[in-house]
């Protein structure tokens, strides 16, 4: 059976384009978007999982390498899942740690407690769900990309980007243990063809003009079947 196309991830130019919108605007809360954005590409977490992470695992993860997100945090809630702190992972971290205490700062507010979010809004509250989707829809936007990408397009960004980067010799394995799918079957997306791929499969096709060999072979058959 093959591999349903998948479509809803960035390529390597538009993550490039999302970044650099939110990264070029000068304020805090574009900033953040840009660290948030950052992350979840290189970690692959779903939103609501990710919604749920702490300052003080964070701290933890910067401690001992590794990210562990909670059962409670996951879904269906079974078992939980570790990130590598790789040296990009580890960036991010610091990065909205110390934009969380430059607010602090600035606002007065006490936003290193125990039980912050790693990821606040306006009010120091964790970011909801629907506030990360208005996020990237707006970055989306602004970066001049031809659809409304979600969080969840960065999950699947994260498990193309292994397939493609990896010079494992089972890659898919890879993203099965980085997205913590409980089987190979929902990795299979990943082996499929990508989108930009179709397109320019089909561009060529358009484009491409026959080899005089082909064309002379049909062109004779033509004349061959008028003249019976």
């Amino acid at each position: 059976m093959t591999a349903p196309m998948l479509r809803r991830y960035l390529t390597e130019p538009e993550q490039l384009k999302l970044l650099r919108a939110a990264r070029n605007t000068h304020c805090p809360l574009a900033q953040r978007d840009y660290w948030w954005m950052r992350l979840l590409i290189e970690t692959g977490a779903r939103i609501d999982e990710f919604a749920r992470w702490s300052a003080a695992q964070a701290e933890q993860a910067l401690s001992i390498g590794w990210l562990v997100s909670l059962p409670s945090q996951r879904k269906g809630k079974k078992r939980g899942l570790e990130y590598l702190v790789t040296q990009s992972v580890r960036e991010c971290l610091e990065q909205l740690l110390k934009l969380q205490r430059d607010e602090a700062a600035a606002t007065g507010a006490a936003l290193l407690g125990e039980e912050m979010p790693l990821v606040w809004g306006r009010d120091g509250a964790a970011l909801s769900v629907r506030s990360y989707q208005a996020r990237m829809a707006l970055w989306s936007e602004r970066a001049g990309l031809p659809f409304r990408a979600t969080p969840h397009w960065l999950r699947h960004t994260r498990g193309v980007n292994i397939i493609r980067r990896s010079r494992a010799g089972n890659p898919t394995k890879v993203v099965q243990q980085a997205l913590g799918h409980a089987s190979l079957a929902s990795t299979g997306i990943y082996t499929g063809m990508l989108r930009e791929e179709y397109e320019a499969a089909l561009r060529n096709v358009d484009t491409a003009r026959l080899p005089k060999r082909v064309a002379a072979r049909l062109a004779l058959g033509t004349q061959q079947a008028r003249a019976s």
